[in-house]
């Protein structure tokens, strides 16, 4: 047996550590369920952003590992209608009037299993709206979300199982505010995208779509200076095509994130392009999608049916090269 799990703590909390002879993997259930580290053994190279105290990751909670994001992004004055029924959000982004980002990065998950079987290891954790009584007042319908987090060689799987607890349907997004370590100069940039959204200085889509001025991204691209905070649709709907891929360590290192044909769309997101970190974004549905006019086979609305449940997959592979 190669892979392990056990229960560890990070900065003074609790915390699941899991590996296998070529990865380890460090989940913090109360930090939102977020897999907060991920590092290769040989060479020995986090490739998540991680905090170094407690304190910097309070400041930002959303720029550190793999936070969960239901729903992804903006929500214009935190709030739309669906089925004659008016949901509120907290304004959580003063400055532009917006909801962001949702409500389970933030909460306390719990862990609901863990074991470690020849090279793989299994780490689940789980959330449920009705322990949350602020989560309900925006979100009126009672649902759990259950992340299954699977370590096997170089690939971490990732399935969010959404489940509908109440008797109506409800309208549903999902994504990942995945923050990997990314050195400007020494690394590069790809995704399998050619288009992007038209956004508005709220950073809100304005509906109209174009083609990316960034035309080499999908063969690879230098970031250093380049400041991006854009949304791009996804050029391709499978999980072994539908990806963004990060070079690293000038090539020696290759991070391959996949998503599934339920990820319609990336936001990536660098700050300035000089702090050292890129955040490609796979989401459900684009930015304010409940409020657009557009099919939702193109923004990606979706909703779950009383008493239904939904899985949607992603995956980090890491390569290195010889």
């Amino acid at each position: 047996m190669t892979a392990y799990v056990k229960e560890s703590d990070y900065l003074g909390v609790k915390a699941i550590q899991a590996g296998t002879a070529e990865l380890d993997i460090i989940i913090v259930p109360e930090w939102g369920s977020n897999l907060i580290s991920i590092t290769t053994k040989n060479p020995q190279v986090e490739i998540l952003r991680k905090p170094e105290t407690i304190e910097e990751y309070e400041q930002a909670p959303v720029q550190f590992g793999v936070p969960i994001l239901f729903p992804p992004n903006r929500i214009s004055d935190g709030q739309f209608e669906f089925q004659e029924q008016t949901y509120t959000f907290d304004i959580t982004e003063p400055d532009k009037h917006n909801h962001i980002h949702g409500f389970v990065f933030s909460k306390p998950w719990k862990l609901t299993h863990m074991e470690a079987n020849g090279n793989q290891a299994k780490i689940v954790t789980t959330i449920h709206s009705a322990d949350h009584p602020d989560i309900l007042r925006q979100f009126p319908h009672p649902f759990r979300i259950e992340m299954i987090y699977l370590l096997e060689g170089t690939i971490l799987k990732k399935q969010a199982v959404i489940t509908n607890l109440s008797e109506k349907e409800f309208p549903w997004g999902l994504g990942y505010h995945t923050t990997f370590t990314f050195p400007e100069k020494t690394s590069r940039f790809s995704l399998a995208a050619d288009e992007q959204w038209e956004l508005n200085e709220r950073l809100l889509p304005t509906e109209n779509i174009i083609k990316t001025e960034y035309t080499e991204i999908k063969t690879g691209i230098n970031l250093e200076k380049v400041e991006l905070d854009d949304a791009f649709l996804a050029k391709e709907h499978r999980l072994e095509a539908n990806q963004a891929v990060l070079d690293l360590e000038n090539g020696r290192i290759q991070v391959r994130y996949k998503a599934d044909e339920s990820f319609k769309h990336w936001v990536v997101y660098n700050a300035d392009g000089k702090q050292g970190y890129v955040c490609p974004e796979p989401y459900t549905w684009i930015t304010n999608a409940p409020k657009l006019s557009l099919p939702k086979e193109i923004t990606g609305m979706q909703t779950l049916a009383a008493q239904k449940s939904i899985t949607v997959k992603t995956e980090i592979e890491v390569i290195i090269q010889p």
